[in-house]
């Protein structure tokens, strides 16, 4: 299982802007953290019932909180958190506090102390995690050996150094006794008969204890794990047997397993008793649900594949079950939880869904799935149930509802931990708005390193353009010669689950980290072209530009799209200008000359932007031959009271004029430039003196023509 490395810490300081500088300072020594600065009591209160700590750092500055109430909450919470005082103590209150429960006392300064001291704490914090899951683990799995054990017909018994330790019910019977403890602490050289002890003795002595293990003493010596003896019954009869015998462990201790095998069991009674463990071993026996260890096991073994099947995990609460419980007792309320159970499953047995009772009121389903819509109708579709149905229990009428936590599975940043700790969280706030609601889990960008948030935004932007709600803006960039077309440039934008709108600056550069940026392109093409059809046949005269990524420079498929959408809205080349950034232009020159000619070839026309900043940018122009120049902000900014950068406009205008290339002058905010701007000699002027980019094309060009 992947290791979470993330510190979820929390920060106890009446000053917050010391919180945030110690967060900074971990931060800057290559912590990665998912800090929480609280300030009082109140505060500390809500954080520490909302969701665990790995590493508590406290201040004793707030007057409402002391260290003893804070050690008692811990405790009522059963939190395994470190806690760090940093304060200046002296050795008897540093040894009070050290007795309290505290895990370290520390100074202030040095800053470094503090960032090793919390590295030091949060290793031996998961290697102590570690040991308790490997220990809850183990016992659970001799706790299933010894289910296995009671139910098998075969005659099991374990020995240490010739000693019985354990047994099942067949195999003290088979020697005549009556009980285990009659033949548990008997030496198995009473069992055997005086003739074969010999042999049993031999063999014994082969598995002989070695580095913790039981081994042969000479491993070049073939050693058989079978043995043929009479047995000796408690009234002194004999019966023939055969002894297998296999190192094993039992409450720690090296031992060996030893089986009779009885061989009236045919293989179809063993069959049925291998699925009826394996039941045992995977359903909830109260609910009939699979349990919290066979879903943990297969909801990793998910993540692990998600790369090919995408899937989404729900967290599942009743909402204010406590109450419930409190109210009809814990037998009754379990009833309750039963019902809901069975309502669940109804709900999900159609579907391609694992369903668990997670633990007490608290159920997880994996539905295989990447279709975030269909994950959220289903979570919907269990909100709803839950929230109109009635039990019955203790002849009382109980109605609840549920509140549903919803994260994507995805193998590339997540691991089981990561996932339920993701799920939960968003089940929270869903309990804190109130209940009765799903929530999808959206990550903060602190919780995630660049990698993470690539592929959180990859997946962002193949939802918003399926769920349509990626939309374009519109601003128009006017002639100065006259003309009577009516320009405008697009741009991209995107409403979140909420409907709050992010700009292509939060996503954008992530998207073309993952080349998902090909999409949005694509996307914006084609609803470019449909407005373009839509508009022109209306009577107007519309021309677009549209900026494409880097990731479309090199996409092969790309003409094939532009031409199978200008074939099906036909609209022509002539309405389009693809816009590329200048310097992705350099850095791509050989496919530059080829797009080039592709587009041309389309009819369409071609443009830079942020034009005149490389040094030498004309260069450019003796490779790539393109119809429109967009000019960077740099040469814009203040030319009319800017002699140096209204001579470099001057220049850059009159150079493009003479190559036959039209010039576009953005971010013209004041008619005061407006002259010297025409004077450059520029065919174009775009910005906010105009219009600021809308969603309507509304623009009058009439007074500019």
């Amino acid at each position: 299982m992947k290791q979470d490395n993330i510190i979820q810490l929390l920060l106890i300081d009446k000053s917050e802007n010391d919180a945030v500088e110690m967060t900074n300072v971990l931060r800057n020594e290559g912590l990665t953290l998912h800090p929480t600065a609280v300030s009082n009591s109140t505060i500390f209160d809500k954080e520490i019932d909302k969701r665990s700590f790995d590493i508590i750092l406290f201040t004793p500055t707030v007057k409402d909180l002391d260290i003893g109430t804070l050690l008692q909450r811990l405790k009522e919470l059963k939190s395994d958190a470190v806690v760090i005082v940093i304060a200046d103590k002296t050795p008897e209150e540093t040894v009070y506090l050290l007795k309290q429960g505290v895990s370290c006392v520390i100074p202030a300064e040095p800053e470094e102390l503090i960032s090793l001291t919390v590295q030091k704490e949060f290793r031996a914090l998961k290697g102590l995690r570690s040991e308790y899951n490997l220990s809850t683990q183990l016992n659970d799995s001799e706790k299933r050996c010894q289910q296995l054990i009671n139910s098998s017909r075969d005659a099991i018994a374990y020995v240490h150094e010739g000693m019985h330790i354990l047994s099942n019910d067949p195999y003290f019977k088979m020697f005549g006794y009556e009980s285990r403890d009659d033949i548990e602490a008997m030496p198995i050289m009473d069992l055997v008969s005086p003739r074969d002890s010999t042999k049993l003795k031999e063999l014994l002595q082969h598995y002989s204890h070695r580095n913790g293990q039981y081994a042969t003493k000479n491993d070049s010596q073939t050693i058989t794990n079978t043995l043929k003896v009479t047995g000796i019954k408690d009234d002194e009869s004999e019966f023939q047997m055969q002894m297998e015998f296999q190192p094993a462990s039992m409450a720690g201790e090296d031992c060996l397993q030893i089986i009779i095998r009885n061989d009236a069991i045919n293989q179809k009674t063993q069959e049925k008793l291998q699925q009826k463990l394996d039941i045992l071993n995977t359903q909830c026996q109260e609910t009939g649900l699979y349990n919290r260890r066979y879903f943990l096991s297969q909801l990793e073994s998910t993540i692990e594949q998600a790369d090919s099947k995408n899937a989404y995990l729900l967290f599942i609460t009743l909402d204010n079950f406590q109450s419930i419980r409190n109210k009809l007792g814990v037998l009754n309320s379990d009833h309750v939880i039963v019902d809901i159970a069975t309502l669940l499953k109804k709900q999900t047995i159609d579907k391609d869904v694992l369903l668990a009772r997670f633990e007490s009121y608290r159920f997880g389903a994996i539905i295989k799935t990447d279709d975030e819509n269909t994950a959220m109708e289903l979570a919907e579709n269990i909100r709803k149930t839950v929230d109109t149905h009635i039990a019955i229990a203790q002849d009382k009428s109980i109605s609840t509802s549920c509140s549903i936590g919803i994260v994507q599975l995805n193998s590339s940043r997540q691991d089981s931990q990561n996932s339920l700790t993701h799920a939960q969280k968003a089940c929270n706030e869903a309990i804190e708005k109130g209940g009765n609601q799903i929530k999808l889990y959206i990550p903060d960008a602190n919780e995630m390193d660049n990698q993470q948030l690539i592929q959180h935004w990859a997946s962002e932007i193949k939802n918003a353009i399926k769920q349509k709600r990626m939309f374009l803006m519109f601003q128009p960039f006017v002639s100065l010669m006259g003309e009577n077309s009516e320009n405008y440039e697009l741009y991209i934008r995107m409403r979140n689950e909420q409907g709050e709108i992010i700009s292509p600056s939060k996503f954008m550069p992530l998207a073309e980290a993952s080349s998902h940026s090909i999409h949005v392109d694509r996307w914006i093409i084609a609803e470019a072209i449909r407005i373009l059809a839509e508009k022109n046949t209306a009577g107007h005269n519309f021309r677009f530009i549209i900026k494409l990524s880097s990731a479309s420079l090199n996409d092969n498929k790309f003409i094939a799209w532009v031409k199978h959408n200008l074939d099906r809205y036909r609209v022509k080349g002539k309405s389009v200008i693809f816009q590329i950034n200048t310097h992705k232009a350099f850095e791509n020159l050989r496919t530059m000359q080829k797009l080039t000619q592709q587009v041309h070839q389309l009819g369409c026309l071609l443009s830079f932007e942020h034009f005149g900043v490389e040094e030498d940018s004309f260069t450019l122009l003796k490779h790539v031959i393109v119809d429109f120049l967009k000019l960077d902000l740099k040469l814009i900014k203040d030319i009319s009271t800017n002699g140096e950068r209204l001579e470099a406009l001057n220049n850059i205008c009159t150079r493009a004029n003479d190559m036959g290339i039209k010039t576009i002058v953005p971010f013209v905010e004041e008619a005061g430039s407006l002259s010297v701007i025409w004077q450059s000699g520029a065919h174009y002027i775009q910005g906010a003196f105009l219009q600021e980019p809308s969603t309507t094309l509304d623009f009058d060009f009439s007074n500019f023509s």
